[in-house]
């Protein structure tokens, strides 16, 4: 019994000696190398480049002293002066002429149709003349409402009765009037009708 125990201590003995010897020889354990590291391929960052700051502006930035005229030098001519210059040597236009009337007494015998029959004949006389001046013959007709009354814009009631008077001329005109009177004998009754009801407190107003 002895003996087998023994024995059996003996294997155990043995067994752990050739363990430990195949653990001495084993080579150690080859390390793994670590990530390389990384190298950043970014090009350095260079600080910005500033202008430098000029701390006094240099002397012909320095704007002229008003003494410099007394120094001899010559002044720039100013803008808005040489304008003037330019406008004061340019002669004004001449005023417009009035209109050279071809039949000036038309015009003053126009201020009395409607008051006077002597005057108001030699007016029919001149609107039915087409050898006057279109624009003459216009304004001979479409005045009637202006020439001869105290007010042409606000007349007053004392103006009624010419007022009436030029609208009944107006109405034995039309039926033998040509084609040029026709309009202008229209715009001047108009005129006359608004200008009556302005006698009366009415009306629309006269620009």
């Amino acid at each position: 019994m002895k003996a087998m125990t023994l024995a059996v201590g003996l294997v155990i003995i043995t067994g752990c000696i050739v363990a430990n010897l195949t653990l001495v020889k084993r080579p150690p354990p080859v390390q793994k190398a670590g990530p390389e590291p990384v190298v950043s391929r970014q090009a350095p960052i260079e600080p910005p480049v500033t202008a430098p700051v000029r701390e006094t502006p240099p002397e012909a930035d320095a704007i002229p002293s008003p003494d410099r005229a007394s120094s001899g030098e010559p002044a720039k001519p100013d803008r808005e002066t040489s304008v003037k210059k330019q406008e004061a040597a340019t002669p004004p236009k001449p005023a417009k002429k009035p209109r050279e009337l071809q039949d000036p007494l038309a015009r003053e015998a126009m201020a009395l149709v409607g008051a006077d029959p002597e005057a108001e004949a030699y007016w029919l006389e001149a609107i039915y003349d087409s050898s006057l001046p279109d624009a003459e013959r216009e304004d001979l007709i479409e005045d009637l409402n202006e020439e001869g009354l105290s007010d042409h814009k606000r007349p007053s009631p004392e103006d009624l009765p010419l007022i009436m008077n030029r609208i009944a001329i107006i109405e034995e005109i039309v039926p033998h009037a040509d084609d040029f009177m026709l309009p202008h004998l229209r715009e001047a009754y108009k005129d006359l009708l608004n200008l009556a009801e302005i006698t009366q407190g009415g009306g629309r107003p006269v620009k």
